[in-house]
């Protein structure tokens, strides 16, 4: 296994794992379609410049992916990361794929000097149960609070 940022060189193999994971998993996905041109689009928009995902790849095909981004505070400079989907595709789970994600992610953060990151869980066991293995995290009983300001 081997790990790529996402990027317009590997961005049909990305597609090619998102429309599995919603054949596979539909209520896992957060859109109803994967609009590809769309997708293509966004990789050259300067907005999600400060997005990256991390693709696992094995065999030339994703297992999966963490996304997230870094901000800070200017007042005190304190730099926070914000993980916006993790997703490893069913056959891939419980052979460390996700565990290796959050590891690249964990290394990008120390590159950065990231003093805390954040997420939002997923609410099912397979997520409880690899949330719970992490060391040195608070969960809270609520996965965190969410105010959507614009609908897609």
């Amino acid at each position: 296994m081997y790990f790529e940022r996402l990027n317009e060189q590997n961005v049909e193999h990305y597609i090619a794992y998102l429309k599995l994971a919603m054949e596979q998993e539909p209520d896992m996905m957060t859109a109803d379609v994967i609009d590809e041109e769309e997708i293509r689009a966004r990789l050259r928009e300067p907005f999600y410049e400060k997005s990256t995902s991390i693709l696992a790849m094995e065999n030339n095909q994703v297992a999966g992916r963490i996304e997230y981004h870094f901000y800070g505070c200017i007042q005190d400079g304190y730099r926070m990361a914000y993980v916006n989907w993790v997703y490893v595709l069913p056959e891939y789970r419980h052979s460390g794929v996700a565990r290796k994600l959050f590891a690249e992610f964990e290394k990008d953060c120390e590159k950065h000097e990231i003093h805390q990151y954040y997420l939002i869980r997923a609410t099912n066991e397979n997520a409880d149960r690899f949330y719970k293995k992490f060391e040195n995290v608070q969960l809270d009983e609520e996965p965190m609070l969410r105010k959507i300001l614009k609908d897609n």
